[in-house]
């Protein structure tokens, strides 16, 4: 779990939520908007699953 939160990965996701949120708010809704949360959840995906890598070393017992 510490491996997960310390990395810069989810700390840019966390951070881009916030631009991503105030342009669904205030932005017209169109394709683009809809991209932009897809590639948002695709990446917070690709992360968990990056920091949940079974064959890493420092997880093993």
């Amino acid at each position: 779990m510490k491996k997960l939160l310390l990395n810069g990965g989810l700390i840019s996701a966390i951070f881009s939520v916030f631009g991503l949120i105030k342009t669904t708010i205030s932005g017209r809704r169109d394709w683009k908007l809809a991209l932009l949360w897809a590639s948002w959840i695709l990446s917070l995906i690709a992360l968990v699953a990056s920091a949940n890598d079974p064959d890493d070393e420092d997880n093993r017992e």
